[in-house]
């Protein structure tokens, strides 16, 4: 067994260690994250798509529907960690050891209206959500 102060400096040299430890650390934005408060001032049957065109600005795509048109915004807010701790061993070991532990949270949201033949909007819902993470790693 290893005297305690051994095993204190070999504690604190190992989390010393972890932040030069091959993590990355990285956030991607792509159009405006909306959310349910982004959206509160579409009343369905009263806002025009002109109203929701001048707030949100322009959709990615409109298609035909029967009756009207679906109306899609789409967006995207990825976060993505990586920690490598094969990188540790790197100046000891012949092998390049890749002991990687990461996370992403891709996938692209959509928020999408139906309006009718008026350009009235009559429904809206985020379509393809992906469900919230079972853990959160730091600093997510």
């Amino acid at each position: 067994m290893l005297p305690r102060t051994v095993s204190r400096t070999f504690l604190f040299a190992a989390i010393l260690m972890m932040p030069l430890s091959g993590c990355n650390v990285a956030r991607l934005t792509i159009n405006t994250p909306l959310t349910p408060q982004t959206v509160s001032f579409i009343t369905e049957g009263q806002t025009t798509l002109t109203d929701v065109v001048n707030k949100l600005g322009a959709p990615d795509s409109i298609t035909d529907a029967e009756g009207g048109a679906v109306v899609t915004y789409r967006f995207l807010n990825a976060k993505y960690s990586r920690v490598n701790f094969g990188w540790l061993v790197k100046p000891w070991s012949p092998v390049d050891p890749d002991l990687v532990f990461s996370r992403s949270g891709m996938g692209t949201d959509a928020f999408e209206l139906l309006c009718d033949s008026n350009w009235v909007v009559t429904h809206q819902a985020f379509v393809r959500h992906r469900p919230d993470p079972l853990f959160t790693p730091y600093p997510f």
